[in-house]
């Protein structure tokens, strides 16, 4: 009557995070989401480690520092202290350990691998081929090897062309959270200057920006109104619908 519940297989991750984060920023102008990322396969594995790589001597990494260290304890800074600075010291650290963990964890089903570089192809054969267990290949859309792809037993691109776009839309309803606060509906609510707001504070092409709250139209976040610039005249401007955008999980208040 009450069945056991199927275990899931199991999974150790590796991740590249200057590929995560430099990449993600470069093109889409986001942050990595560990945490949801961790959340994400253990819908799939039994998450048994994941062990983080980088040169956190930059500033950008190392402001993502305490977010990774509510996932896992394993990070690994991979600076290299040597005047003569090496290319591929994350990558030399990372494929040391990915090898030493295929070489001892014989009971664990599938390595995941989040990394773009084509560098990684090798190790990806020696696990699938010699060890033979599975490995998986997370990397950025667009920033990904093709030849790492091939290789793999599965990959997966992140972010979506969804997850991007919900992204943006996040940002759309802070900025309007913002001007609601600072009492700005106004000329800095008109669809113009909103763009350019959120383009500029996030470092994201404007294209895509207006691309988005276009769309944030047709779904019904954002309606048309009527407000008053500096000199009482009316002007075209753009609301929220709150209520649509918290039921959403776009905007809390």
């Amino acid at each position: 009557m009450f069945g056991k519940k199927k275990k899931l297989p199991g999974c150790i991750g590796f991740v590249d995070f200057e590929h995560w984060y430099i990449s993600l920023e470069r093109q889409y102008g986001v942050k990595p989401d560990i945490k949801g990322w961790k959340a994400e396969l253990e819908k799939s594995f039994e998450v048994e480690e994941i062990a983080v790589f980088g040169d956190f001597s930059n500033a950008g990494l190392r402001a993502e520092l305490d977010k990774i260290r509510d996932v896992t304890p394993m990070v690994f800074d991979t600076k290299n202290p040597s005047e003569h600075y090496k290319k591929d010291f994350t990558d030399f650290i990372m494929l040391d350990y990915i090898y030493q963990k295929a070489m001892t964890s014989r009971d664990t089903d599938t390595f995941i691998i989040f990394t773009g570089d084509g560098h990684f192809s090798s190790v990806v054969r020696f696990i699938i081929n010699q060890c033979r267990r599975k490995v998986g290949i997370y990397g950025i859309t667009g920033a990904t090897s093709s030849q790492l792809k091939s290789a793999a037993s599965w990959y997966h691109e992140i972010p979506s062309d969804t997850e991007v776009y919900r992204t943006y839309y996040k940002l759309i309803a802070q900025n309007f959270d913002y001007l609601t606060v600072h009492r700005e509906f106004g000329t800095g609510s008109t669809p113009e200057k909103i763009v350019e707001r959120i383009s500029r504070r996030n470092r994201i092409d404007q294209v895509e920006i207006a691309k988005a709250l276009c769309q944030m139209l047709d779904d019904g976040y954002v309606y048309k109104a009527v407000g008053m610039d500096e000199k009482g005249k009316k002007i075209s401007i753009l609301k929220p619908n709150w209520e649509l955008l918290s039921r959403d999980g776009l905007w809390s208040r």
